[in-house]
């Protein structure tokens, strides 16, 4: 008796993580960051912060120019000119630079705040697709790559290139219902 008891309690232990671990199969992870990289919405954000940020530089340019056109005809003026009148334009050239370093930093400030109002808002519609298929394909859990811990995966588990596709088809949908 003690041995047939012992068997079941063999056969119920070997079975259980089996059991277990066709429940959990359904776990799968996703490359965010992937997402956001290759999505046409994320390479369409990309792309605004990127000329943005090309706009700002020329401004930044040609505030450079001009400060660096100061310096060197004040260089030139040095030995002609009073102290006086070298102190007054070394005066304006300290004023037009700390005004390019507040512009400087102001801009890159913006493009900061640019970039995480896009990738915010990108990574709301993205959760929204990733529940959406959660539950439709009926996963259990759904991982983030990065964030998630996951130092090893088989690639089988990979959802990300479904989770563009899903995406990319639910921004080309939005705009034609927000038509009618």
């Amino acid at each position: 008796m003690k041995k047939v008891t012992f068997i079941i309690a063999a056969a119920i232990m070997f079975l259980l993580p089996l059991k277990l671990l066709c429940q959990v199969s359904n776990i799968v992870y996703v490359d965010l960051q992937r997402v956001m990289v290759e999505s046409e919405k994320g390479k369409e954000a990309r792309k605004a912060l990127t000329d943005e940020a090309e706009r700002l530089k020329k401004n930044l340019d040609a505030r450079q120019e001009e400060l660096q056109k100061m310096k060197d005809a004040a260089e030139k003026q040095g030995p002609m000119i009073t102290p006086d009148a070298r102190a007054d334009k070394d005066k304006q050239y300290q004023a037009k630079l700390k005004d390019y370093q507040r512009l400087a930093n102001d801009y890159q400030a913006e493009l900061q705040q640019k970039d995480g109002e896009f990738t915010q808002k990108i990574l709301k519609e993205i959760e929204e697709v990733i529940k959406s298929m959660g539950e439709k394909e009926k996963y259990s859990l759904i991982l983030e790559r990065s964030q998630g811990g996951i130092l090893f995966a088989t690639p089988t588990l990979d959802i990300t290139n479904k989770v563009i596709g899903l995406y990319n088809e639910a921004v080309k949908k939005r705009p034609a219902a927000t038509k009618k």
